[in-house]
């Protein structure tokens, strides 16, 4: 998806004539009953004939002439409507992609204690002092085990908590990126996996960290069929590493198949914005999809200058999210698995009654931006193109009125039996309407087209 929008298009405010084009038929009528009495025959009796030929049938001529010259207008109105329908049905695309989602049906983090298990409620300040990086623990303490290793040691505790609910699930799929780890670490996680019962139809090592891409693939494949996913990310130090930013390990379940449990609300995850290098023009498209209503609180990491600050300033521009949290501040130098804990601290805010979150990271210089909401966001009504009269419409009427002046007329003339037949009537009624109709028809896909093509369509 590109996330881009079109202009903001000018509604068509240039309104029809109604008060001119009904003095001209009033002087018009006046005109043609003046003329007609006085060509009048002496010796004749006013009859019904008179009003047909003095105002019926001008009227009938003149309205044709007005349609027909209206075919202009109604054209550039249907210029507009037709720019303001590909630019709403462009918003729509957009709007309706950045509402699809998938749920986060559970999460757990495994940080330094010192730091504090409870490290949301810390930087929501709720509860505890606010962690600043130059008191952070850098370390996570673990426990020298024969049976596992100190990444095993890692998975065991960050997937504690999971446990009972991971069990609900019978399909589930796990993926899992360890710093500096390899294939073993796959069997490593299933040994920890079978520890507490809980069985992976699937399990996949991921060399790199990945990016909330990731997520955007998940929630497609939602689309078509049951997705549940375990994602863990362990960025722990090497043994030999010097410490600079804070281990930690995030475990993460993703699903479109939740499991309702009493007493807990599902967070949802909506489409993330990925891959993007403008922030400028990017982030207030993103914005305006309104994917959540009014979100309390930003939460980034591993911004750039020339992420953050475009960033901070659509912010500002649009009066949003009055709360700023940076990771770095609080944790320490940047690490790869600060943007899956900074989703689970997301998700802990959405469930301590902190309102909609948003989420902004960065990797591999491209900026990722995604919304945690515990509701539903509604999805748009599909644009519809109003009704208002087309030029082939104005065209066609025109060719009827033409059709039936012509065959009052005729109609009305004492040798009318000498020229009115059934194929007359037919050939008529086909040379008026279709020469018109055609007309209004070539008038319509002109302006059509040109709005199409100054569109970039």
């Amino acid at each position: 998806m590109n996330w881009w929008l079109f202009p903001e298009q000018d509604e068509f405010k240039k309104s029809f004539p109604y008060f001119g084009v009904g003095i001209v038929y009033a002087l018009v009528v006046v005109i043609c009953v003046a003329i007609r009495a006085v060509t009048w025959p002496d010796n004749k009796h006013v009859d019904l004939s008179f009003l047909i030929q003095a105002v019926v049938v001008p009227v009938f001529f003149l309205t044709a002439l007005v349609l027909v010259i209206s075919m202009a207008y109604h054209g550039t109105r249907h210029y507009t409507e037709t720019r303001l329908l590909i630019a709403a049905r462009q918003k729509y695309d957009v709007v309706s992609y950045a509402r699809d989602n998938i749920t986060l049906a559970g999460w757990s983090t495994l940080t330094p204690p010192k730091a504090t298990r409870e490290l949301a409620l810390s930087m929501l300040q709720l509860e505890g002092e606010f962690p600043l990086a130059a008191k952070m623990p850098l370390k996570i303490e673990l426990e020298e085990s024969f049976d596992f290793t100190r990444t095993g040691q890692a998975l065991i505790q960050v997937l504690e908590p999971l446990a009972e609910k991971l069990s609900q699930y019978r399909r589930i799929e796990a993926v899992v990126w360890v710093r500096g780890g390899d294939e073993s670490c796959s069997d490593e996680l299933r040994r920890v996996l079978k520890h507490y019962a809980i069985t992976a139809t699937r399990i996949t090592f991921l060399s790199e960290c990945p990016g909330y891409t990731q997520i955007a693939e998940w929630i497609k494949k939602a689309d078509m069929y049951i997705v549940e996913r375990l994602f863990i990310c362990v960025d722990l130090h090497a043994d030999e590493e010097e410490s600079m930013w804070m281990e930690n390990a995030t475990a993460l379940l993703f699903t479109n198949n939740y499991v309702k449990t009493q007493g807990e609300k599902p967070v949802y995850l909506y489409q993330p914005m990925t891959g993007i290098t403008d922030v400028e023009s990017k982030v207030p498209v993103y914005l305006l999809t309104e994917t959540v209503s009014k979100p309390k609180r930003l939460w980034y990491c591993g911004l750039s200058r020339t992420q953050k600050y475009p960033l901070l300033e659509a912010l500002d521009d649009k009066k949003m999210v009055p709360d700023r949290l940076e990771l770095e501040i609080s944790l320490g130098e940047h690490g790869a698995g600060y943007r899956w804990l900074m989703l689970a601290l997301a998700a802990d805010a959405v469930t301590y009654a902190q309102g909609d979150q948003l989420v902004a990271t960065s990797e591999q210089n491209t900026f990722s931006m995604t919304a945690l909401s515990s509701r539903l966001t509604r999805q748009p009504h599909y644009p519809q193109q109003k009704i208002y009269m087309m030029p082939w419409q104005a065209g066609g009427i025109a060719g009827l009125t033409l059709f039936f002046g012509i065959l009052i007329i005729l109609g009305s003339s004492d040798n009318s039996s000498k020229f009115i037949s059934g194929w007359f009537i037919v050939i008529l009624a086909i040379i008026c309407t279709g020469f018109y109709l055609g007309a209004g028809a070539l008038i319509t896909w002109l302006f059509a087209n040109k709005a199409r093509e100054h569109m970039g369509m």
